[in-house]
């Protein structure tokens, strides 16, 4: 048996071992030369996308993997312009809470790399991350300060 048919064989492995509570959340993109991105999101925490004129939540996709073998899922193609940031956060970061019981949210996200547009993408992931720790200085972390910035340049000549 080849890789390529052992790995459609073992597409539903996350339902076969399947336990009360258990399942996986996934988003993936692929981003063309001229700024094309082709998503999906299965039940993760929408990305974002953060550009000087507004912000877009990347919702199109579908439900978390694992809990129903018979699931679809759907993709969307946006267009992106030079200078746009795509988020994707763990709920750990929209979910950390301050000291009043207040979580950081996608707004405080959008407000942390809204302050750094233009800036490097590894720049940008520094000040999130820094930003949601001083938010919630004091509290204890439950959960994962997972993210990922990219950040759309244009086609390359």
């Amino acid at each position: 048996m080849s890789s390529m048919e052992k790995s459609s064989d073992d597409g539903n492995a996350v339902i076969r071992r399947a336990v009360n509570a258990r399942f996986v959340t996934m988003m993936y993109g692929i981003v063309s030369p001229e700024g094309r991105l082709t998503y999906c999101n299965g039940g993760h925490n929408p990305p974002l996308i953060i550009s000087a004129t507004g912000t877009r939540r990347l919702e199109c996709g579908g439900m978390v993997l694992g809990l129903f073998p018979t699931a679809t899922y759907e993709e969307e193609t946006v267009q992106l312009e030079p200078g746009d940031v795509i988020v994707a956060f763990s709920d750990g970061v929209s979910e950390s809470m301050n000291q009043n019981g207040d979580q950081f949210e996608e707004s405080g996200i959008e407000q942390s790399v809204r302050a750094h547009l233009g800036e490097k993408p590894s720049a940008i992931l520094t000040h999130l991350v820094d930003d949601v720790r001083v938010f919630s200085a004091g509290t204890p972390q439950h959960d994962d300060l997972t993210a990922l910035i990219l950040t759309y340049t244009g086609a390359q000549t």
